[in-house]
């Protein structure tokens, strides 16, 4: 009771000062607008929240794409290399210049 009491304090001192009807009709419209703009509070957050989430998506994307631009770049090194050490895997000794170097 005391809190509805302290929450529609003003509408009840009103009420009983001769406001009456009216003062209720105001006290509801007022309720409501602050209501309509808590809403449209709300509704600002989220569709910052929204827009902030598309960049973080785009900024992923285009992270992802020069990910996989390296992982391209690293495969093609990676095969170069098996085909160079498959290559000295022929060869006693892999040093360039040993005498023990040679093909069998």
């Amino acid at each position: 009771m005391i809190e509805f009491l302290s929450t529609h304090l003003d509408t009840i001192i009103a009420f009983l000062s001769g406001g009456g009807l009216l003062t209720v009709i105001t006290a509801r419209a007022t309720k409501r607008q602050a209501e309509a703009h808590a809403m449209k509070a709300v509704q600002e957050v989220y569709q910052e929240t929204i827009k902030d989430l598309r960049t973080d998506k785009d900024k992923m994307r285009e992270d992802n794409a020069e990910m996989r631009e390296m992982v391209d770049k690293l495969e093609i090194r990676v095969r170069e290399i098996s085909i160079e050490v498959g290559k000295l895997k022929r060869y006693k000794c892999t040093v360039v210049g040993c005498a023990a170097r040679r093909k069998d």
